[in-house]
């Protein structure tokens, strides 16, 4: 059983011999399935000028007409309970790749990827150099100011961020859900269901936060769905996520899907030798049936009392129409139901108990590499987004992708689901809460490029029916 260690507890030359790999397979033609090239185009791949910054470095670029109608090319699943299980897929044959390449240069026989745990910034228990050191890229892959020289490719131009926000590295919403998927809409871990999706809108609360966030703060390669897999932090990224599905699925009360529409569902890649191959979701649904484990690391699974399931909900207000994001809004009024129509409200009638609350984002369109944006809800005049009233953050990653009609989306946008309960609980304690007068504020968190439009369809705010 092989094992994926931590990027920042690593005592060997796993680093080393990545770089080693990246620049062979950089080396090998993009029509090469073992190519690095050919890798990335597996989980995205586009010639509009933005994405042809990094496509056009590909060596024997541009590929040819049959690789890229080929059917492994452009199959990442986004917004779908299939989110999980294909990036298991697509990293297990990534790592054979790697491993065989490195072997092939007389490296290590066991080479295996490591994770970038950036969660350990919420460690309570680690030290704060430790807990900040956390949400750096590691130094290995170099800096604002260009590679680090004994790891030259692992560095990538256009890298906006080195140090992530903290906010963005909450596993918290994502691991304190119950429910894998959910068929009715609601807030789910793993994502809605769908068929294939390679642009979806029913967005897990894992691939919501961290990892939407996450590739939007790191931005450049990162930031856009059709060029993140050709930046080596990628992968990293990626193994972290797979290592918090498992962590999850260890806590009580936590299981996959049991429907076959999700086990038998298939996916094809190449493996270590560049051979066609399948493999179905039920093969995948534990690190250990590909025969890897994690170490173990923050967060572990959780003794907490399982948080329980979203009760049926009902709107009790919503924006009036569709508005635009900028560099900074004011905060927006929503329009509430008038209480005699409406199912739920944000008190509870029974003492002492606290309700779930959902804050939905629904239909964000747009273009641009987006930045991170915060969400904050209020119910005072005045009141700009603080630590007080934040609600949490979302990434539009894959925004222009969702907003462009195709054979694989609708062109209806990015959709998302925050659980804002506990703040809700907190504001409601306020001398002057008002459930009649609640506020919503969407504020990018660093100033957006000129060519980012941000449109966002409707904001509405969902509450356990009494």
């Amino acid at each position: 059983m092989k094992t994926r260690q931590n990027v920042y507890e690593l005592q060997d030359d796993t680093l080393s011999w990545y770089s080693r790999a990246v620049e062979e397979m950089q080396s090998r033609d993009i029509n090469d399935p073992t190519s690095w090239w050919y890798q990335g185009a597996i989980h995205g791949y586009a010639t509009y000028p933005s994405a042809l910054t990094y496509w056009q470095d590909a060596t024997g670029f541009p590929p040819s007409q049959q690789t890229v109608n080929s059917g492994f090319w452009n199959r990442c699943q986004h917004g779908t309970w299939y989110f999980l299980p294909w990036h298991r897929m697509y990293l297990f044959y990534f790592e054979e790749i790697v491993a065989k390449a490195i072997r092939d240069m007389g490296g290590p026989s066991d080479w295996t990827l490591p994770y970038w745990n950036y969660c350990d910034a919420y460690n309570t228990s680690a030290q704060a150099s430790e807990q900040q050191q956390a949400l750096q890229i590691p130094p290995e892959f170099g800096s604002s100011q260009g590679p680090n020289t004994d790891f030259a490719a692992l560095w990538i131009k256009n890298r906006r961020n080195y140090v992530l926000n903290k906010n963005n590295v909450n596993p918290w919403p994502a691991m304190n859900e119950v429910e894998f998927t959910s068929i009715s809409n609601d807030i789910s871990f793993g994502g809605g269901v769908t068929g294939f999706a390679h642009s979806g809108s029913e967005t897990g609360q894992l691939e919501s936060l961290p990892h939407n966030v996450v590739h939007t703060d790191i931005n450049g390669a990162m930031g856009n769905p059709d060029t993140a897999a050709l930046d080596p932090i990628f992968w990293l990224h990626h193994a972290n996520i797979d290592r918090l599905w498992q962590v999850w699925l260890a806590q009580a009360g936590r299981t996959n899907p049991d429907v076959n529409a999700w086990k038998d569902f298939r996916f094809k890649f190449h493996d270590g030798n560049g051979q066609p191959v399948e493999m179905a979701v039920k093969d995948v649904e534990t690190t250990e049936l590909l025969g890897y484990v994690y170490t173990p690391s923050f967060p572990l699974p959780s003794t907490k009392p399982v948080r329980r399931t979203a009760p049926p909900m009902d709107v009790v207000g919503a924006t009036p129409g569709s508005f635009s994001v900028g560099d900074h809004m004011a905060p927006m009024d929503l329009t509430m139901v008038p209480q005699p129509a409406r199912g739920a409200r944000l008190k509870s009638a029974r003492a002492d108990d606290e309700k779930r609350t959902i804050l939905r984002i629904s239909n964000v369109k747009g273009k641009g590499a987006t930045s991170p944006i915060d969400l904050f809800i209020t119910n005072r005049d005045n009141e700009e987004g603080n630590e007080e009233n934040f609600v949490g953050c979302i990434g539009l990653f894959g925004l222009e992708n969702a907003s462009t009609p195709s054979v694989e989306s609708d062109g209806s946008g990015l959709n998302f689901a925050l659980d804002i309960s506990d703040t809700i609980n907190k504001l409601r304690q306020r001398d002057d809460w008002d459930e009649e007068k609640i506020r919503v504020q969407l504020i990018p968190q660093s100033k957006q490029d000129s060519d980012v439009e941000i449109n966002v369809g409707r904001v509405s705010l969902h509450s356990e029916i009494d």
